[in-house]
Order: structure tokens, then sequence, then C-alpha cells
């Protein structure tokens, strides 16, 4: 019996809204439809203040979460209309991250985008708060993608590892033997420190294919400060978020740095950062790796590909070898997500995120307000 559900996403570059339709069979899936709605520069700059903590009051996050709602019904009515006269199951909501704070007590992460809203409006289940059952649980409520790469991405008698690249980078680790653990982690920052450069200094969104950073010159001292942060000595489980890696923290180790460079330096040692913090961690994961596969926005900066492939010794790809396209694959994983939701299905992975059981993923939303809470199992 086949599913239909709605995977709707934005992530921490916070650039827009992903969503895709999935259709979910036994043991198989396929995309059916994909929309993305951009985000306008007057939401995105809304996003940066409360994710940086300058949100005036308590009615300007309720605003920003009725206009984020209201956005991705946009997305799911679009979705919904290129089905025709099949019905959507349900919709997977994972709303826009404005803090993740697994490690203070109490440990809490918080999405915007008003899921009763979208249930009331399409008639369809929304499943949103994919984070709180597993922190609840003693985990880190992130990542929460590697039970979806494992049913996606995972091939027998190959070690694989899974890089998704948004604003933070996770990595997700598939062993060859299914008795080893699945491993995922946020590695550190993705794009989003390169896309704030981009940003401030040449008023782009982003340095497409890393054009601009071809044209700097790496900052060795740079690089090793950068590469001193705390965060990137831990050991998983881990989850990061940009409320650690942002362009205040970046601008501490600037004026620490004290000398000279050119913006495109900065940028250049940028880039070498992110692809350094992600492969460092890939050529210590065991057991070895063997392919790499490349997922997210980082996907389309040649650059980075490049230096990634460059500091690797296993095969490197992306997402299409496994029949998805890179910008789709986290609007799938909470179309799956959500699906097992519905059905009380867990889909944490403990070995991922430090919980001390597995867990259903989230809060289903009913049309006519009948919310349920999903409990850890």
């Amino acid at each position: 019996m086949k599913t239909i559900a709605i995977g709707l996403m934005t992530g921490t570059s916070a650039d827009g809204i992903d969503g895709v339709v999935l259709e979910i069979g036994e043991g198989s899936f396929s995309i059916r439809a994909t929309e993305t709605l951009p985000f306008k520069e007057h939401m995105k700059e809304a996003i940066r203040e409360i994710s940086a903590l300058r949100i005036r009051d308590r009615t300007d996050a309720a605003e920003l979460d009725m206009d984020l709602g209201n956005l991705h019904l946009e997305v799911a009515l679009k979705l919904i209309s290129k089905l025709g006269p099949e019905s959507v199951n349900v919709i997977g909501m994972h709303g826009q991250t404005v803090h993740h704070s697994p490690n203070t007590d109490p440990p809490f992460s918080i999405q915007l985008g008003n899921g009763q809203r979208v249930a009331e409006a399409t008639g369809v289940p929304v499943v949103t708060d994919f984070r709180a059952s597993d922190i609840a649980a003693g985990g880190q409520g992130a990542p929460l993608a590697p039970a979806f790469h494992q049913a996606a991405f995972s091939r027998p008698g190959e070690n694989r590892a899974i890089v998704n690249i948004g604003g933070i980078a996770n990595i997700t680790l598939l062993p060859s033997d299914s008795r080893n653990n699945v491993i995922g982690f946020d590695s550190g920052p993705g794009n989003t420190l390169m896309d704030g450069w981009a940003r401030k200094h040449y008023s782009k969104p982003f340095d497409r294919n890393g054009n601009i950073a071809r044209g700097g010159r790496i900052q060795y001292e740079l690089l090793d400060m950068l590469l001193q942060d705390s965060y990137l000595e831990r050991c998983p489980p881990k989850s990061t978020g940009l409320e650690r890696f942002n362009h205040g923290w970046l601008e501490n180790r600037l004026q620490a740095f004290g000398k000279h460079c050119t913006d495109s330096d900065i940028l250049a040692t940028l880039t070498e950062f992110t692809a350094r913090t992600i492969c460092n961690d890939l050529n210590h994961l065991k057991p070895e790796i063997t392919t790499v596969v490349l997922c997210g926005g980082g996907v389309h900066n040649r650059l980075l590909v490049e230096l990634i492939t460059d500091k690797t010794t296993a095969r490197v790809t992306d997402s299409i070898s496994g029949g998805i396209d890179p910008q789709w694959v986290e609007a799938s994983a909470f179309a799956w997500i959500a699906d097992r939701t519905l059905r009380g299905l867990t889909s944490t992975i403990p070995s991922v995120t430090g919980a001390n059981q597995p867990c259903i993923a989230g809060i289903v939303h009913y049309p006519g307000n009948r919310t349920k809470h999903k409990p850890a199992t």
C-alpha cells in the first residue's frame, strides 16, 4: 500500500522552502513532484534577527511564526495541485530553526512555522517539532536525516558517508555491516560563513561556484585559528547551529588574527575551512569509508566539492547516483519521517543523537485542531 507524503524543509541557510511529494511504498519511494519558494530579503533578515537573538518582542516571534506558516502553506498547496485527484496522506514540515541548544539545562530546539495553519488550510495532517521527543530522551535532537539516509543510500558491502552541506554540514556513516551502528553528527559550518561573507562584502547571496574564493589566497594562520574551535574536537554525538557558527564568531577571530586580508582571501580561507572540517571527520571515520555521497546546497559550489574530493581518498559522488537530486534530499527525509510518525513508527537513531531510545519524531496537527503529541517509545 502506497503513501503520498509531502516534505517541506527550510534549513540553516534560511534562503527559502524546498518541498517534495514523495510516494512511499513497501521498502521503496520516489519523488513525484517538487517545488521551491525563495525567501524575500525581508524574510531572510527577520530570520537572521531572531536567530541572532535580536528579536524585539514576543509579538515579532509570533508574527514570524505565522508568516512562515503561510509560506509553507503556499508551497504545500502548489504541490497538492500537481497531484490531480490523488490525496496526500501527511505533510512533514520541519520549520525554520532559529535556535538549537541541546547541551543547555534545560535543552531545547526552536523551529518556527505554524503547522496547525497548514493542517487547517489543506485538510491534511501535518507533523512538526521533530526534535523534541529525542531531546526529551536525552539526545541532541539532531541530525534527524540519518535514518532516511540509511533507507535511501545504504549499499551492501560498502562503507558510505552521506554529507549534507547546508548552512551547517552534517555527516552520516552507513557501515557495510548492518551489525555496526549508523553514526551521524554535525561536522561544523557548511555554507553559512561563506554565504554570510559573500552577502556582506559582495552583496551576493552566495559565492557562485566558489568563483570569488578562487581569486583569493588561503590565509593559513587564520585557518589554524578557525580550526581550533572546541566544537570541532568533540566526539559524536554532537550537533550545532547558527547560535555558534555565525558572523560574530568569525569577526571575533578576525580581530584576534589582526592582519590585513582581502575580502577574497577571507572567502578562500572560509571555503578551505568548511572543506577541512568535513574531511577531517571523514578521514577519521571507522570503518574506513569507500564512498562519499554529497547533497545539499554546497554541492553547487564547485570549488568546495573539488577541495573535498582532494582531501579524502574515498570516491566522491552526489546523491543523484542514489536517485535523488541533492536539492531534494532533506525535504524527502521529512516526508519519509512524517509518514513514519503518522503510523507510530520510530525514526531517530540513538547511536546518532545520543538518546536513550529510538523515538517517534514530531507532533501531529490534525485538521479541526485535534493536535496529538507523539511520545517517545
